[in-house]
């Protein structure tokens, strides 16, 4: 995949627009320099993407023209100090650049170290102590393994409190000793469980699809969905749910994205075709469309290459090996309902724009995260055709356009989406997804016409939330990671060669 999306921009270029990086060689530095090989090129690197692809590279012309290359500076500093920023505010706060590509792609496509869980983190007193408070845990994971669950909450770690100042080891440690409390009910007070875990980070694939089923009342069938990820390895699986939900007949589906910070294209467009009414996609209408920088919209436009995508059924991309129909997999929605949450972005948040124009999509939950552009993921090796062995595994995710739905426009843009109906994400209530309790979902069943008996007058529904704590993300958070069509077209095309 990386070599085809390299392919087009070189062809789209029609003469090279870089520097030759091989032909940079150590003797052509300047002779005061002591800068080292690596650090120069990978100065180069950055620079050259980001003068080239970046969608605001004029708004940060001046940084660009004083970044110099010959220096020591730390290039994934620089390039997270002069993405755009209006002062002290960042509009971009997404672009980024890493020495370590290939472990940056491979904890894109779902693959970490981890224990496996998903965790909120709390601030619960004056002192800095916190607890987490497990969101979900992955299939096969260590924490699935060890029993726990949605809702379970963790009090201490290798026998300290968690605190401030070390609960991000619930997510770095390679091995943990985590005690459990409980809650009483009847005073909403937390206590020691008396149970203990001990946990050992593995690597492993963490499948994003972690709940689906449909329900039935008032005569009709609605699904549910809880969906993690876009990632690519779960295509297929998202496909045979759709083909599911089709043979159940459901009208309605609850697509719960609330822990969904984003990810690839691809799988968007995929989701779209089985969710977008069956006319519309057949017809083959707009689903999206990019606005890129003024070079690459001329370059495309010099080519002929369309900058809309629309609904189609056939996804054939031999760079991922991924041959897969929609076809028969259209649901036939007449509505949706989407959970959202501060940890919905990026491609969630496009997928749900994409659909309004031709589906009622309502919304519950809490604004989303506003992230409403779309990134490439370039190595050095992508970036140059004979590329020094320093820099083969430094790499750029940059920012190259912002989407627009049909009716050009972007409604997560600046601030989130907003939800409809306000309601907020409490794991620590002792359901799990997919509980026609848990408050979220039932939320969105009942504004599907479910009836409820005593709703809301158990006692733990009050339970309060405390502040939460930044924790650390998925790679996949506030990423919509595209692969251009044109790319596909132009992959057995020879780029030019770089003098």
């Amino acid at each position: 995949m990386k070599k085809a999306l390299l392919k087009i921009f070189f062809l789209l270029a029609g003469s090279c627009i870089w520097t030759a990086c091989s032909d940079d060689t150590p003797d052509q530095t300047p002779e005061t320099t002591t800068i080292s090989n690596e650090i120069y090129y990978a100065n180069k690197l950055g620079k050259d993407i980001l003068s080239t692809y970046y969608y605001w590279n004029k708004n940060i012309n001046d940084d660009l023209e004083a970044w110099n290359i010959e220096t020591n500076e730390d290039p994934i500093e620089t390039v997270d100090k002069i993405r755009y920023h209006e002062g002290d505010k960042y509009i971009d706060k997404w672009t980024m650049m890493t020495d370590d590509m290939d472990s940056f792609t491979s904890s894109v496509g779902g693959v970490s170290t981890t224990f496996g869980w998903n965790l909120t983190v709390y601030l619960v007193s004056d002192d800095n102590q916190c607890i987490g408070v497990i969101n979900y845990v992955s299939a096969g994971s260590p924490a699935e393994k060890a029993g726990l669950k949605r809702g379970d909450i963790l009090l201490w770690i290798n026998g300290q409190n968690i605190t401030t100042d070390n609960y991000q080891e619930l997510y770095y440690a390679s091995s943990l000793t985590v005690a459990l409390a409980e809650i009483d009910w009847e005073s909403n007070s937390i206590a020691a469980s008396g149970k203990e875990v001990e946990l050992t980070a593995t690597t492993l694939y963490e499948n994003p699809i972690l709940c689906d089923t449909v329900y039935e009342f008032n005569g009709k069938k609605v699904g549910y969905l809880a969906y993690a990820s876009f990632d690519l390895i779960a295509i297929p699986e998202l496909v045979e749910i759709g083909k599911k939900f089709k043979s159940e007949n459901i009208s309605e589906l609850i697509l719960d994205l609330r822990y969904n910070g984003g990810g690839y294209v691809i799988t968007e467009n995929v989701l779209a075709s089985m969710f977008a009414p069956q006319a519309d996609v057949e017809a083959k209408k707009i689903f999206e469309k990019e606005t890129y920088n003024d070079y690459l919209t001329e370059i495309y436009r010099q080519e002929g290459i369309s900058l809309e995508t629309r609904f189609t059924t056939e996804y054939n991309y031999d760079d991922i090996n991924l041959h897969i129909s929609t076809k028969d997999a259209n649901i036939g929605l007449k509505k949706i309902y989407g959970i959202i949450s501060s940890g919905t972005a990026s491609a969630s948040e496009a997928l749900l724009s994409g659909l309004m124009p031709y589906m009622d999509i309502e919304l519950i939950g809490t604004a989303s995260h506003g992230k409403y552009c779309t990134g490439l993921m370039l190595s050095g090796e992508d970036t140059y055709q004979r590329c020094p062995e320093e820099i083969k595994n430094w790499g750029v995710y940059i920012m190259v356009s912002i989407y627009q739905n049909a009716n050009g426009e972007t409604p997560c843009m600046p601030d989130g989406l907003q939800p409809d109906v306000t309601v907020e994400d409490n794991p620590m209530l002792p359901y799990q997804l997919g509980d026609v309790n848990e408050p979220l979902l039932q939320a969105a069943l009942l504004r599907a016409g479910r009836k409820y008996e005593n709703l809301s007058t158990r006692s733990h529904s009050q339970l309060p939330l405390y502040p939460s704590l930044p924790m650390p993300q998925k790679a996949t958070f506030g990423k919509r990671i595209l692969l251009p069509p044109a790319a596909i077209k132009h992959s057995d095309t020879i780029m030019p060669d770089i003098q």
